[in-house]
């Protein structure tokens, strides 16, 4: 750890009792000026942190955002060799590629409570406003390219179940093929939770890197209230949940990518296809899927996800299967932009 997460822990540790700033110099063996330092750079992060005579420093409050130091505080694996950020950034994808492209370590990734350049699929805006996480991954996989058809599947599948588990939403939670999780309510579709985003650099047989992105819709914004004209679900919408810091929030996204990285490893697509299929969102519907131009492709019942990874879309007039391998997927008849 940093001194000044040093300097953080002694005074959790301290409580409401506090700690003297000439005690937390002797502890850390650093300077009173020093700990006074990091004292007033951990305020300008948003830790409420009291001064009296007497006493000296007493942690009274932490900020409810991702931050490096408080998300480890909640993670369930060991796996992330260095968290970043936290705050507001311009794209968390856009940060770990550069990442990435400098020679950063596998586990490596940006975490941020709002971005003001978010990006989606096909060079869609990600809309990014604050009481979400969003969180990219530094990964370097030992496969080629052509052996990650399922890894947006499984990163979603990873988060649906940490997202599930910890905040009481395993019954509600569903993957939207390619790279999607929705909220069920009623048997409704009730917007969308999670987007993934994967971005890949390698050679025909050699991956270099992934940055794999995640933004989850942790609260609603001020004002905004779950309805049909909601775009998208949010932690909070879950029956009865309450929605968690973003901290704790951060921490489930980043056990989730670890957790479905680690089945499309130990088990390949196959295994990530069995693991999706109670969660999907469009088996058994009319859905309708699109190319990046927005031409209609195919037509259809959806009929589960191939060993490859692809969608699998049953003509209704009894025409052969199709196979999908990349798309944009909306319900038949619905109209609009793909969700």
């Amino acid at each position: 750890m940093s001194t000044r997460e040093d300097v953080l822990e002694a005074l959790r540790e301290a409580g409401e009792a506090g700690a003297s700033g000439e005690r937390l110099a002797g502890r850390l063996g650093v300077s009173r000026v020093a700990v006074g330092k990091h004292v007033a750079a951990l305020r300008e992060q948003g830790y409420r942190i009291d001064a009296a005579p007497g006493r000296g420093y007493a942690l009274l409050g932490v900020p409810d955002a991702p931050l490096p130091v408080e998300v480890r505080r909640f993670l369930r694996t060991g796996r992330w060799a260095r968290l970043t950020g936290g705050g507001v950034t311009g794209s968390t994808n856009a940060d770990a590629a550069a990442l990435a492209r400098e020679g950063a370590p596998h586990g490596t990734a940006v975490l941020a409570g709002a971005q003001t350049a978010g990006r989606g699929r096909l060079g869609r805006t990600w809309v990014s406003p604050p009481g979400g996480v969003y969180v990219s991954a530094v990964l370097r996989p030992p496969l080629a390219p052509a052996a990650l058809t399922g890894l947006p599947l499984a990163v979603a599948w990873g988060v649906a179940a940490e997202v599930g588990e910890r905040f009481g939403l395993a019954d509600v939670v569903r993957v939207k093929w390619p790279n999607d999780l929705r909220l069920a309510r009623g048997g409704e579709d009730a917007g969308k939770l999670v987007g993934v985003l994967l971005e890949i650099a390698g050679e025909a047989d050699r991956t270099a890197w992934v940055v794999a992105g995640v933004g989850l819709n942790v609260a609603r914004p001020a004002g905004e209230v779950p309805g049909a004209a909601s775009l998208a679900g949010a932690v909070a919408d879950g029956a009865g949940v309450r929605a968690p810091g973003l901290a704790e929030a951060a921490a489930a996204v980043l056990d989730g990518i670890a957790r479905g990285y680690a089945l499309l490893l130990a088990e390949g697509v196959a295994g990530v296809r069995d693991a999706t299929a109670p969660l999907d969102a469009l088996r058994g519907t009319r859905v309708t899927v699109r190319d990046i131009e927005e031409r209609i492709i195919a037509e259809g019942v959806a009929a589960g996800i191939d060993d490859q990874g692809r969608l699998l879309v049953d003509d209704p007039a009894g025409g052969p299967q199709r196979a999908i391998a990349s798309g944009d997927v909306t319900l038949a008849g619905g109209g609009g932009r793909p969700t």
